[in-house]
């Protein structure tokens, strides 16, 4: 039986170029439009047949070119977090490539904060520690030795390694987990799937639609080209089945523009996650403040002299592996201090352990071995209680300060210990390591915490360091903090009912950190930012990750969004974009699914009195021009002007906030439209093109869309309400050429003599719809609650 294996890269670009396709063609709709467009031509009405045919093709072939162009945008992006791997080559260089270029037994280099890019067996292992939560969901990191099969996707949490591709990453068992999840169009948002779901409804009134009309054309021997031409009405007006597609077009260009902001989305869906964060939660290193720490000063045992210590310092960053911020501040510390000491045995520093240990060996000398870690793990095992004391009355002190405190102890004994829990420590020095604000922290911090975002730092640094760190930022809450220690025995149930009680987690480990993440979910959506390696299963697990650029390789591949300039201060400049996509977003879909419903209406309501559909597929596809597509480059363009206003983290789902305001004009478009209808001339109740229901359905759906703006984006600009006027004025006057040239008249099938009625009677009932529709838009800004400057219209 052939195994099926995920898709290679390649593989999955053309995936995506046959899905785009798919959208753009093999709709219900454009099917419906083919079949009329056939028929037409079969019953003789040629230049009917040809015109819309000619239409369905211009479309669509627009349709898949903006398609098409935006992917790839989309893919040109994500080459720049693509993840790579050092391959080892036969003659003992080494070269850095694509993981997707791995072949079968290739020798690759791995280094602290690598994901495992192929299953494998290790060549060579130093002091490794790897965690396999992707695979097993077990977050605890293991040690592995040469000789050890290792999987892909695991994470290297300590020490290096060369490692034997046994396959690549395609077979791997992670490969199989995790195919299609950054696919272009595979995994839905929250907007596209409620739109997606109203328009499968949509589908079905369509259909029940083409029936009653083929069964009432044959009970009132209807002509078969009217019924055709009904059925192609509808299909086009019925079903917004471009407001998917505009939907992902918008976004996909919102993550181009993101980019310029800094901030790189690795799936197209992230700009809305941008805009729903409830919980915003961090690590403080890296994040709040710089991610380069610096020793500020040491306290020395008074028996052991600064040369000493650094002495022991090379031995234990020479044998440790430890590539950490932290020993990256001890290397510049001891510069150019050497050594012979040999390094014998050691254990790895990582998260989850929160020190490490080696054992160095010199000529005639008893064997050394020394702890470096964070002083609440070493300190409680120092067998002297006076110096215990003097050690952290030294650490409380710097933590309140907000700097960082990692200790070095002496071991006594003759081996290293596999944990702490025997041994007997004595001091050998302390070390006082800080690192500044980032700039323009406190400024982000403030833009968060205004839009009603709550802050939560989830470090592994003393608390009173957290805590000091956080308050100098700005963040609030800071008197709530629980630490790792005190969160040991909470169950699922504690973590659910806890942890949103508090500002600050720290001395937390990665497993915690996970179990946070996923508590917090449950109190609304929730973002995790990080850089670490022991931050890439709650970047994994939250409803939004975000890494830096300069993270761990496995931190920024698991992560939907990369912040390229390093530093969460690009984030607020991203959100206020994402706020204006999904703003825009809400006039798309008030602008689609509100012309479906018109339609609708007026379908219904015709069809009440026994009069047919009164415009065809033509009439249909000029009307949007006005409507819709017009306007729909304008709010294209407008996602370009971050609004002012910022969207609530309780903000309702996105139909329930489209829906109100879209509905009830609607109805009032679609009355008025039907209304119209009635007061036609006799003869053009019977007629496929009534001029009047045509020229009624072009205003009042631009009277809707010059005030959707300011309904689902607040206020608008000066540069936003010239923008509307050149617009207005660009309509009138194509729509003038339209009814003055004749072609085009014979294009669009408009059909009747605008004298057939007197136009006091419809100018009069725009006036009334004018003057509805305002005073609807009024009551839906008072009723949204907004500032007040945005109450004005």
């Amino acid at each position: 039986m052939k195994k099926n294996h995920p898709l290679s890269h390649r593989q999955q670009q053309l995936r995506n170029l046959w899905y785009i396709f798919q959208r753009n063609v093999f709709l219900l709709t454009n099917g419906v439009i083919a079949a009329v467009v056939a028929l037409l031509f079969l019953f003789g009405d040629t230049q009917a047949s040809v015109f819309l045919g000619l239409v369905l093709i211009i479309n669509v072939s627009l349709g898949l070119a903006q398609d098409i162009r935006a992917w790839w945008a989309l893919q040109q992006l994500q080459l720049l977090t693509a993840p790579r791997i050092t391959r080892v080559l036969p003659d003992g260089n080494t070269e850095i490539i694509l993981t997707e270029a791995i072949q079968k037994h290739d020798h690759l280099q791995l280094k602290i904060g690598d994901q495992v890019p192929a299953d494998g067996t290790l060549l060579e292992a130093q002091v490794l520690e790897l965690n396999e939560g992707l695979i097993t969901g077990e977050s605890t990191s293991l040690p592995r030795k040469t000789g050890d099969k290792i999987l892909a996707g695991s994470i290297i949490t300590a020490g290096s390694a060369v490692m034997r591709a046994d396959t690549i990453f395609q077979e791997s068992r992670i490969a199989r987990m995790t195919e299609g999840l950054q696919s272009y169009g595979g995994n839905v948002s929250p907007i596209q799937r409620e739109v997606g779901r109203v328009i499968r409804y949509a589908g079905y009134f369509l259909i029940v639609a083409i029936v009653f009309v083929v069964v009432r054309g044959f009970i009132v021997h209807e002509s078969q080209l009217i019924v055709i031409k009904n059925i192609g009405a509808l299909a086009s007006s019925l079903v917004p089945q471009g407001l998917i597609f505009a939907l992902t077009l918008l976004f996909a260009y919102g993550a181009a523009h993101l980019y310029r902001r800094n901030v790189l989305l690795q799936e197209i869906n992230a700009t809305e996650k941008l805009g729903r964060i409830k919980n915003l939660c961090m690590d403080k290193t890296g994040t709040l403040t710089e991610n380069v720490l610096a020793v500020e000063k040491v306290e020395l045992h008074p028996d052991i002299t600064l040369d000493e210590v650094k002495r022991l310092l090379v031995a234990y960053t020479q044998g440790s592996s430890d590539t950490s911020q932290t020993m990256t501040a001890l290397r510049a510390y001891v510069g150019a201090t050497s050594t012979s000491d040999e390094v014998r045995a050691a254990y790895p520093f990582s998260s989850w352990r929160s020190y490490g240990t080696v054992e160095i060996v010199r000529p005639d000398e008893p064997a050394i071995l020394i702890a470096v870690g964070a002083p609440e793990h070493l300190l409680a095992h120092f067998h002297d209680a006076t110096e215990r004391a003097r050690c952290e009355q030294f650490t409380e002190h710097e933590a309140r300060q907000g700097k960082r405190v990692l200790c070095v102890a002496r071991i006594h004994g003759n081996a290293l210990p596999t944990d702490l829990t025997e041994a007997s420590l004595s001091l050998v020095a302390l070390f006082t390591l800080s690192s500044r604000l980032r700039p323009g922290i406190r400024e982000a911090i403030d833009f968060f915490q205004k839009r009603g975002v709550h802050i939560r730092i989830i470090s592994g640094d003393h608390p009173e360091t957290v805590r000091s760190v956080a308050r100098e930022a700005g963040v609030q809450g800071c008197e709530h903090i629980i630490t790792g220690r005190e969160m040991l025995d909470f169950t699922e149930t504690d973590y659910l009912a806890q942890a949103k009680k508090y500002t600050i987690f720290a001395r937390i480990v990665p497993e915690q950190k996970e179990k946070i993440i996923a508590a917090l979910k449950q109190d609304g959506f929730t973002a995790m930012v990080g850089d670490g390696a022991n931050d890439a299963l709650a970047i994994k697990t939250a409803d939004l990750g975000i890494a830096m650029f300069e993270g761990a390789p496995a931190t920024r591949e698991l992560a939907s969004v990369v912040l390229t300039n390093n530093s969460f201060t690009a984030l607020p400049g991203g959100v206020e974009l994402a706020d204006s996509i999904i703003k825009n977003a809400e006039i798309f879909a008030s602008l689609f699914l509100g012309a479906a419903l018109v339609d609708a209406v007026l379908f219904l309501g015709v069809s009440l009195f026994g009069y047919p559909f009164p415009l065809t597929p033509l009439n249909i596809t000029l009307i949007n021009y006005f409507t819709v597509g017009f306007p729909g480059i304008l709010v294209s363009y407008w996602t370009l002007w971050p609004t002012k206003q910022t969207i609530a983290p309780s903000t309702p789902g996105f139909l329930r906030k489209v829906a109100p305001f879209m509905v009830a004009s609607a109805l009032i478009q679609g009355l008025a439209l039907v209304i119209l209808f009635l007061f036609s001339a006799p003869a053009m109740k019977q007629t496929t093109s009534n001029i009047w229901v045509l020229l009624g359905s072009i205003v009042v759906g631009y009277v809707f869309f010059l005030f959707a703006p300011h309904v689902y984006r607040g206020l608008l600009s000066w540069t936003q309400r010239r923008d509307l006027l050149i617009l207005t004025t660009i309509e009138l006057l194509f729509l003038f050429l339209i009814f003055r040239i004749p072609l085009l008249v014979q294009f669009f099938e408009i059909q009747g003599e605008m004298t057939a009625l007197d136009t006091s009677w419809p100018l009069s009932l725009l006036l009334v719809f004018g003057v509805l529709q305002y005073l609807l838009a009024r009551f839906a800004l008072q009723n949204k609650e907004l500032p007040q400057e945005t109450q004005v219209l």
